[in-house]
């Protein structure tokens, strides 16, 4: 006989990862370092090593930038001409936000994965 495992719930495992929480407890680090996943969880003991985020984590970082930045210097480049310290700026901030965001949208993903049991064979 079959027993459907426990429903995990999609929202709250991705928020608790994009806080660097296991997705499971919300309690263990999910992220040590800049972006190294914890292969268990400290606090329950959840195998988290299954759940790669490989490249997909980088691209929606890289959407966001995109969605953000790049109309924000299509903006201001072509008033810009005698000054490129505007679009210069935009450029540096664009890469502060991405390195901000790259480890919070990793543990979001590795939550994703998690509540939707990707690697669970």
């Amino acid at each position: 006989m079959f027993i459907d495992p426990p429903p995990r719930v999609l929202g709250q495992a991705i928020a608790r990862g994009f806080i660097g929480r296991c997705p499971a407890c919300g309690l263990g680090r999910l992220i040590f370092g800049y972006l190294r996943p914890a292969a268990r969880c400290e606090r329950c003991g959840e195998a988290l090593a299954r759940y790669q985020s490989a490249d997909f984590a980088p691209y929606i970082v890289t959407f966001i930038i995109g969605l953000i930045y790049v109309p924000l210097v299509l903006v201001l480049a072509p008033r810009q001409q005698q000054n490129e310290l505007g679009v210069a700026f935009l450029l540096i901030a664009a890469a502060a936000t991405a390195l901000l965001l790259l480890p919070r949208v990793k543990g979001g993903v590795i939550g994703l994965l998690w509540a939707l049991r990707v690697g669970n064979v």
